[in-house]
């Protein structure tokens, strides 16, 4: 009864959100000229510290929903303004430290708990993977199938967590946070979303997420291909090449969405390579979309790494919203007829998908 007791009171001093937001600025050492805040389009506003006091304070309104903007000289901050007192320290070499006076209650202490949380345990992985690729004692194969089980039980750990911190704040901004930081199906996502408070799933963010959700399943694994057409050369007519050119002629058809300046889009080419030196014929082929790329950067660099199979330069976003891609490469396995068989294929599972559908 005691516990419970305290437990109560405890919840009684931690008070309630507030309809304005209270910020005060605390600077250390120098103090800038002026300070512009921001936030969203109910403010935009520059202020004047005071010399004696080296602080500023300001009252705005509470919106869990958004980001308020702190620009000064030599620091920047980005804090929710929760409808508690957020005091930001600012100290030297653009430190900047923000404290609720209501923690309990707080979104934007749970929002800096979250970012603490992911450091760790970002720490954490390189470390375990650093652990597994410098063994010695490990073959090749041991140490990719060790690799392979520090991922999923990273991913299963980062799942866990997000969806724990999206269930405990689905009426505000860290929601969105931890699901941009999920690793997990359509299908899930669709269920994690529809848990959201309207509010939040109004905001541009989920909505554009819910149209590429809305992409992606219309280019699904057992849909039929959407074709798009490219002007590879703005200034010549004759450039202009279609998707259809390659796919849907009656040939297995990887395609790879890349580009020049992608790293892991370079490191998927060995093995780009390997299945196109043992697959190409009469019933398979391969075709490079460059997106998001310069011309003349994805020529040279496709030159310099030795994609010699089909390519369509200059695709820029067409294709990736047509197919709802957020990130590249992007791989992509096409039946004879057009009909997508795999999506986002990746390492030795471009091989194996191929090596399947050839049998």
């Amino acid at each position: 009864m005691i516990l419970a007791g305290a437990a109560i009171l405890a919840a009684a001093c931690a008070g309630k959100p507030s309809a304005t937001t209270t910020i005060i600025g605390q600077y250390d050492n120098k103090l800038p000229n002026d300070v512009h805040i921001v936030l969203s389009d109910k403010i935009d506003t520059t202020i004047v510290v005071d010399p004696q006091t080296h602080s500023f304070k300001l009252e705005v309104p509470t919106d869990c929903l958004t980001m308020l903007s702190i620009e000064s000289e030599d620091h920047s901050a980005m804090v929710i303004p929760d409808g508690t007192t957020l005091k930001i320290h600012f100290g030297d070499e653009y430190q900047v430290e923000v404290s609720s006076d209501k923690p309990r209650i707080s979104v934007q202490k749970r929002f800096d708990d979250y970012s603490v949380w992911m450091q760790n345990f970002m720490e954490e992985y390189r470390q375990e993977s650093s652990a597994v690729e410098n063994n010695p004692a490990y073959s090749d194969a041991e140490r990719e199938g060790r690799a392979e089980e520090v991922y999923e039980k990273a991913v299963q750990k980062l799942n866990s967590h997000n969806r724990e911190v999206i269930a405990k704040n689905s009426d505000n901004l860290l929601s969105i946070v931890a699901l941009s930081n999920l690793e997990i199906s359509d299908d899930e996502l669709v269920e994690v979303i529809a848990g959201l408070s309207e509010e939040i799933q109004e905001l541009p963010e989920i909505r554009q997420m819910k149209e590429a959700l809305e992409i992606r399943s219309a280019t699904s694994e057992g849909k039929m291909f959407k074709d798009f057409t490219v002007l590879q050369d703005p200034e010549d007519p004759s450039s202009e090449v279609k998707l259809s050119d390659y796919v849907g002629k009656g040939k297995y058809v990887i395609v790879d969405f890349w580009a020049s300046w992608c790293g892991p889009c370079k490191a998927e080419l060995p093995n780009l390579k390997e299945v196109y030196e043992k697959y190409h014929g009469d019933k398979f082929d391969m075709l490079s979309v460059a997106v998001w790329d310069r011309p003349e950067a994805t020529k040279a660099a496709a030159a310099e790494l030795g994609i010699t199979w089909n390519q369509i330069i200059n695709a820029q976003r067409i294709p990736t919203e047509l197919y709802g891609i957020e990130g590249i490469p992007h791989i992509i396995l096409f039946s004879p007829d057009g009909t997508i068989l795999k999506r986002n294929l990746r390492g030795e599972e471009i091989g194996k998908a191929v090596a399947e559908a050839l049998k």
